[in-house]
């Protein structure tokens, strides 16, 4: 069963900005499939087998995490930029 979520905790959704949400459904994704057990982790390398991916639940773990990091730094490269800007 998951935790509760803290009040400053980014998995929870009130007043989360639009473009922070592909980023926390990332996380989501990534926190679940890292904790789940092997009849799932067996199910998830079924599905990427039959994509033609074998690099099997780890592999979807890490570019889940990957993916994420690529859109926070540029979420916090164009803050950064618009700062500059300013």
């Amino acid at each position: 069963m998951p935790t509760p979520a803290t009040p400053h905790d980014p998995a929870t959704t009130n007043g989360t900005h639009h473009d922070d949400l592909p980023q926390l459904l990332l996380q989501i994704c990534e926190d679940f499939l890292a904790t789940t057990g092997p009849a799932t982790h067996h199910e998830v390398d079924a599905l990427l087998r039959a994509r033609g991916i074998t690099g099997g639940p780890g592999w979807l773990i890490d570019m889940l995490g990957l993916t994420r990091l690529r859109l926070q730094n540029a979420t916090h490269g164009n803050e950064q930029g618009a700062q500059h800007d300013a």
